[in-house]
């Protein structure tokens, strides 16, 4: 299979096209995150139709999760020479971006981590699938066994007012966490300052540097932005891949995707759950294993492959 990756291309997304290339994939990777800024971004679709009109992918995974980078022109070019093309956003926004909505019926199938998105896009009468995100197992993995481990880690950035459905119940778990534990607790991300207590503000880590923080932490918890069946952020799988014990909000899926992780629904049961992972931690390991087995960018090509070989058989089938 050849397969087309125009992403959002940095260090923790090399693992989506060698995930492919492992699966004995022809892949080509169009970087158009080069072109982002404004001046430049009426190069991005030009070069993304070129780099498809050269190779002839059977499959296209396209990111790009924002507005004005494309227009149906791409879609509408992968369809022309029979490609299956996917959309597919790992962000949430409410309500849904009108551009996901008028794109979707160029392409074969938009796609999103979350469950309501896909269900208005089916409810328009457009191909949608749900695929989760994956992580990098290069990088987020547990340490050696004789590594002691310690105290309770959340990393998230602090937006302000309420942009999000969850800005205020994130502020509030952040806050109760600190005041309980005080510098047992350390959040990591932007704009805490006022919220945690002094002594439990970590600072602003980038990517992958989280890491390294994560396997050094007994516990790790996770509050997301927005609340919805199947969606959680990947500092949820990046956390299990580390091998933490893990609290975090409760989703609908989580306990199929995340059997080990302790879920909940409020700010109170979370400073519950971590004062007795605090002194217990368990299920870490678990978590690792767990999400080794089946949370890598390998086991959401296996998915893709799965549609792609249906989409050919059902055509073959009605040709």
């Amino acid at each position: 299979m050849k397969v087309l990756l125009p992403i959002i291309w940095h260090e923790l997304t090399h693992c989506i096209a060698r995930a492919f290339e492992e699966r004995g994939h022809e892949v080509r990777v169009v970087d158009w995150r080069r072109y982002a800024k404004e001046q430049n971004r009426h190069k991005i679709e030009p070069l993304c139709i070129r780099e498809a009109m050269d190779f002839h992918p059977d499959v296209a995974f396209c990111q790009f999760q924002a507005p004005g980078l494309i227009t149906d022109a791409l879609p509408r070019a992968l369809n022309s020479i029979g490609c299956y093309s996917i959309n597919w956003s790992g962000d949430v926004r409410h309500p849904l971006p009108d551009w996901y909505k008028q794109l979707a019926p160029h392409f074969t199938v938009t796609s999103f981590t979350n469950w309501p998105d896909v269900q208005e896009i089916l409810a328009m009468g457009h191909g949608a699938k749900f695929l989760q995100i994956g992580y990098d197992e290069h990088i987020y993995y547990p340490p050696p066994p004789d590594i002691e481990r310690s105290g309770v880690v959340f990393i998230g950035n602090n937006y302000g007012g309420y942009k999000y459905a969850e800005s205020q119940s994130r502020r509030e778990m952040v806050a109760a966490l600190s005041e309980t534990f005080g510098d047992q607790f350390k959040v990591y991300g932007m704009s805490w300052q006022g919220i945690a207590r002094h002594e439990s503000i970590g600072g602003y880590i980038a990517e992958p540097g989280d890491a390294t923080i994560l396997r050094s932490a007994a516990v790790a918890v996770g509050w997301d932005h927005f609340h919805r069946p199947g969606f959680a952020s990947d500092r949820l799988t990046r956390a299990t891949a580390c091998g933490c014990a893990v609290v975090n909000q409760y989703y609908d899926g989580i306990t199929d995707e995340h059997p080990w992780v302790v879920p909940v629904d409020t700010v109170e049961a979370m400073v519950e759950a971590v004062g007795r992972m605090l002194e217990a931690p368990h299920g870490g390991s678990e978590n690792a294993r767990n999400t080794l087995a089946q949370h890598t960018w390998t086991d959401r090509v296996k998915q893709i492959e799965q549609w792609w070989t249906t989409a050919r058989t059902e055509s073959k089938s009605t040709s």
